[in-house]
């Protein structure tokens, strides 16, 4: 709601930043023709002054109102066909009889023997004429541009923040040279033959069975025992070892020990994560043989990878 009312008014404030320039504009250009239109109508009387009956003291002559009136209303339509908005109202003191209505002017000629008035009236512009019909097409352009653009800004810091955003490590159990590793450190720890291949089997046992429960006082499920010995079977294939298959379901305690000596040293510069990965130790006194399940927390396939399986 709030960013809604936030463009509403971008839209307005440039709507009428529009607005105001192209008044100003309109102001300025209504002013200069005006200025042209009156030096117009100054030049046009001062060439026709012989021919205009005026009263003239230095002569003794007397004015012809009806033909100077006459020769106001014909430069009057003149000034119509060329959409004057400055028209002559009276030269002298001779006014034409429904003079036109607006804002009154006056303007002095000077000739060799006397002083000519005359009197202009200057029409304002429509209120229709300053406003400008496109400046809300284009505050509204501008607004749909710059929404579309700061709608990709944020995409694509939304996407640049997530890049950057820290990863879960994986925990790589690598059968190529029987090592593990954490993520992108560069902790990398070779195992025995039987605690590499034990836990690599735990790891993949607990991510098939992510309630399982292995407890020290039952035999390990032959499940387990069945993929530790695949997994060593792997490592013959790769030429680590040429030796007899271990027992893996014998000194299981030693086994896990030495899984977790291991561990300890892989996730020493990730602690919090180790827990996802470590097997459980014994807590307690008897829970050894009753209560104690050294199944591992972690049953996320994304989070543990095998190279060489």
């Amino acid at each position: 709601m709030k960013s809604n009312l936030g463009w509403a008014g971008f839209f307005i404030v440039l709507w009428l930043c529009f607005q105001l320039a192209f008044g100003a504009g309109q102001g300025l250009q209504t002013t200069i023709n005006s200025d042209g239109f009156i030096a117009s109508i100054e030049k046009r009387v001062a060439l026709d002054l012989p021919r205009l009956r005026l009263a003239n003291m230095r002569f003794k002559t007397v004015a012809d109102n009806a033909s100077v009136q006459k020769y106001i209303l014909q430069l009057n339509v003149a000034l119509t066909s060329l959409s004057s908005s400055v028209y002559l109202n009276s030269i002298q003191g001779i006014a034409i009889t429904d003079p036109v209505k607006g804002e009154n002017l006056s303007r002095s000629l000077y000739t060799t023997d006397q002083q000519i008035e005359l009197k202009l009236t200057q029409i304002p512009p429509p209120l229709l004429n300053r406003l400008n019909l496109y400046a809300p097409f284009m505050a509204l352009l501008i607004v749909l541009l710059s929404y579309v653009r700061a709608n990709k800004v944020k995409t694509l810091t939304t996407v640049k923040t997530e890049a950057l955003a820290p990863q879960p490590g994986k925990l790589v159990i690598n059968m190529r040279d029987k090592s593990i590793q954490y993520g992108a450190d560069n902790t990398v720890i070779a195992l025995p033959n039987k605690p590499f291949c034990f836990y690599a089997a735990l790891l993949d046992y607990c991510l098939q069975n992510d309630t399982a429960c292995l407890r020290h006082n039952n035999d390990v499920p032959e499940e387990l025992l069945q993929i530790a010995n695949k997994y060593f079977y792997r490592l013959i294939e790769l030429g680590h070892t040429k030796r007899k298959r271990p027992d893996f379901g014998a000194n299981l305690d030693k086994t896990l020990s030495e899984i977790r000596s291991v561990l300890d040293e892989v996730f020493q510069h990730h602690v919090q994560a180790k827990e996802l990965f470590y097997p459980p130790k014994a807590q307690g006194e008897g829970s050894r043989s009753k209560m104690h399940n050294y199944a591992l927390a972690n049953n996320d396939p994304l989070r543990i990878e095998f190279i060489g399986r």
